[in-house]
């Protein structure tokens, strides 16, 4: 980039993370974790003020592949960890989740799902209707093919995970910095050797782009197309009546494109569009809270049509009143897998993200992974399924690719498991 910047060198580090969300946050924890505490994690605005503080929070275990299941694995032994460290709770709620089929298609997905939790060695079990009900007295389940029960799902508030691990991480010695802005890479052929911000210069070893939505932003100064597009979640919060207690288990039902889960004496209620809205990743605000993603009349339209597709499971939906209504921004590719792992041909730049909406759940598993490649050592997970340049070259601006990840980003509640063909 042409424009004049400050060019003294105000640091030197061996690792800079960009971005101090809930990746940018644990990837600095599991650093220091490992004795690498020479980190600077920075954010131009607050920290977990995007897709964190947005995010639903659900941790949940069944996923089509064992890599993803060991990453969501590896958040909750982090928070026994960190809950050791700064002796205190970190809130995650163990209330387990119901996941309910309706339709024969769905079937093949939810058993592939099971073998992917035996594998793992998540305990799962079916459960009858009558249980379901008794786990959740609003729910009638009474058409369902198959209904799954695992205990070790449940919830936490993203924000409040995103703050300790940046907590355990400066307890470390990891240092953090909000408020200031990266502008550019430096390189030095083809290595990444630090950062431009708008305060000089940071000199790096490794630079992680872990910067969520606004990361194709960073890979694009290297002439990267970061495979993933911006695309819109929401979800509504019902008024506090009582319908949702503490121990009311998550219930996701994929054939109907929802999910829902207890909140303060109410309930969050993600209902999925048939087709996500996506945005151009290099023209967002800097601000998540600046984006207006909200377009409250056909927003409620669509609550409308799907609550009432909901009415045959939750009979009491009409009774519940919809209090909130929130959305975010999470980064989605075309097969629904995360992209973690080198640019091709680029030597001390990571990325860190393509969360899918699992950010929360998988970060865990994120910072364990980047730790490991900085580290120099072989991932404990099998992250090969993550590689960023899997696709091929991508450009994330053009409408033929977000058509893509909205495709993709469609089937993910519906369970779609099948593997999206490579475009190599």
């Amino acid at each position: 980039s042409m424009r004049a910047a400050p060019s003294a060198t105000i640091d030197e580090v061996a690792v800079v993370i960009i971005g101090g969300g809930i990746i940018g946050c644990s990837i600095a924890y599991h650093l220091a974790k490992r004795g690498i505490t020479d980190v600077l994690v920075l954010d131009r605005n607050q920290l977990a003020s995007g897709a964190t503080a947005r995010a639903a929070g659900l941790v949940c275990h069944a996923r089509s592949d064992t890599s993803t299941i060991h990453m969501v694995k590896r958040t909750l032994a982090a928070i026994d960890e960190m809950e050791a460290l700064l002796e205190e709770k970190i809130d995650f709620h163990p209330v387990g989740s119901v996941r309910a089929i309706f339709s024969e298609a769905r079937l093949g997905e939810l058993e592939k799902m099971e073998a992917c939790l035996t594998a793992a060695g998540v305990e799962f079990s079916t459960i009858t209707p009558a249980e379901a009900k008794r786990l959740c007295p609003w729910l009638e389940l009474g058409d369902a093919r198959r209904i799954v029960f695992v205990p070790a799902d449940g919830y936490i508030d993203g924000a409040h995970l995103g703050s300790a691990y940046a907590r355990a991480a400066r307890k470390l010695g990891v240092r953090i910095r909000s408020g200031i802005e990266v502008t550019g890479l430096l390189t030095d052929g083809p290595r990444v050797t630090g950062v431009e911000t708008n305060e000089g210069l940071i000199r790096a070893n490794w630079v992680v782009d872990a910067a969520g939505v606004w990361g194709a932003v960073i890979a694009s100064w290297l002439g990267w197309g970061l495979a993933a597009a911006p695309t819109r979640s929401h979800y509504w919060i019902t008024a506090p009546d009582g319908s949702g207690t503490g121990h009311q288990p998550n219930v996701h039902l994929p054939d109907m494109r929802a999910y829902l889960r207890s909140e303060v004496g109410g309930l969050v209620i993600g209902l999925q569009e048939p087709k996500s809205l996506t945005y151009d990743p290099l023209a967002l605000t800097a601000d998540m809270a600046d984006m207006p993603l909200i377009d409250e009349e056909r927003d409620t339209e669509l609550l409308v049509t799907q609550a009432s597709e909901l009415r045959k499971v939750i009979p009491k939906i009409d009774e519940w009143g919809f209090a909130h209504h929130i959305a975010g921004l999470s980064n989605y590719t075309p097969d629904g897998k995360f992209v973690i792992g080198r640019v091709p041909e680029i030597e001390g730049f990571l990325l860190a993200g393509g969360c899918c909406g699992s950010g929360v759940a998988a970060s865990g598993g994120f910072g364990l992974t980047i730790a490991e490649l900085i580290a120099g050592i072989e991932p404990s997970i099998d992250v090969t399924l993550y590689r960023p340049d899997r696709f091929g070259r991508v450009d994330p601006s053009s409408e033929a690719f977000r058509e893509r990840c909205a495709a993709a980003r469609s089937g993910k509640s519906r369970g779609r498991v099948d593997d999206v063909s490579r475009a190599a």
